[in-house]
């Protein structure tokens, strides 16, 4: 019997509405059913609660209701334990989702008879080296983004791959981008657009203030360092597929590498990269 977790976003009122019907057909199905104690005591199936622990470690798959922000938040937090996400869109673009919300009982039919592909989405390590305090690490499936605070002015974004020196963007702020959030921050910053599985990261400057500043496609094995140079100027902020962020302090230097962790994407459709990328983004803007 497998054991499924659902993760919905709880501030979307269909994806907390949607999670009583998903309970019902996965039983019907003969499946365990697990939410973390939250999401429970809120959907009113408190005998399906669970630590986050065992939602993330111990269930076969996790189901994800909601946008890409939904499983990118999902993603970093299963990635440790390798547990595959069916992500079910309910926002806007849902670019990361495998199925809407009228496929739903198709695709987990599907995933539970084994019908299914699992995509393996590089992820990022970034670790912020201090002059003061020990290394801190975060991961990010998206991007990692060094950027500038709200009233900090213009800065200088030295950037080394592999610690050899390539170039200094004075910009608004540096992405680096996996092949995964390459349509994201990086491609509205003029960025690439990457297929998902070739092992490869993006550095997108922000706004630059050069007329030839470009991106720079490096191999995924590669390390990058930057070093912000703000002095007095005020903040800089990294931040990690736009939702968690740290404030960095004048002399730190931010390493991004290729993180041991994947995010595992299942895929149950036939629809290729580029039919996707067609209908979500090239076709909305003809």
């Amino acid at each position: 019997m497998k054991t499924v977790g659902i993760v919905p976003n709880h501030d979307k009122e269909a994806a907390m509405n949607f999670v009583g019907e998903l309970v019902s057909f996965l039983k019907e199905k003969d499946c365990n059913v697990a939410l973390t104690y939250k999401i429970a005591e809120i959907t009113g199936f408190e005998e399906l609660g669970v630590t986050k622990y065992e939602l993330y470690s111990k269930s076969d798959f996790i189901i994800v209701l909601g946008g890409d922000g939904t499983l990118l938040d999902t993603g970093r937090k299963a990635a440790k334990y390798g547990t595959p996400l069916l992500g079910i869109n309910m926002g806007t673009l849902g670019f990361l989702a495998s199925a809407d919300v009228s496929e739903v009982r198709e695709t987990i039919e599907r995933v539970l008879d084994g019908d299914y592909k699992l995509e393996k989405r590089l992820m990022l390590e970034a670790e912020i080296v201090s002059e003061t305090d020990s290394p801190k690490k975060y991961n990010a499936v998206n991007d990692v983004c060094i950027t500038r605070g709200v009233f900090t002015k213009i800065t200088g974004y030295s950037i080394y791959v592999n610690d050899e020196y390539l170039a200094t963007f004075r910009a608004d702020g540096v992405i680096i981008s996996t092949p995964t959030g390459s349509t994201a921050y990086n491609l509205s910053a003029g960025g690439p657009v990457l297929k998902p599985d070739i092992g490869c990261m993006a550095i997108t400057p922000i706004c630059a203030h050069s007329l030839h500043s470009r991106s720079i496609v490096i191999s995924a094995d590669d390390t990058v360092r930057i070093e912000a140079d703000f002095g007095s100027n005020g903040d800089v902020i990294m931040s990690m597929d736009g939702q968690t962020s740290v404030i960095l302090n004048n002399g730190d230097t931010i390493n991004v590498r290729k993180s041991a962790n994947s995010m595992n994407i299942i895929k149950t459709n036939i629809r290729s990269f580029y039919e996707i990328l067609r209908k979500k983004l090239i076709s909305k803007g003809e």
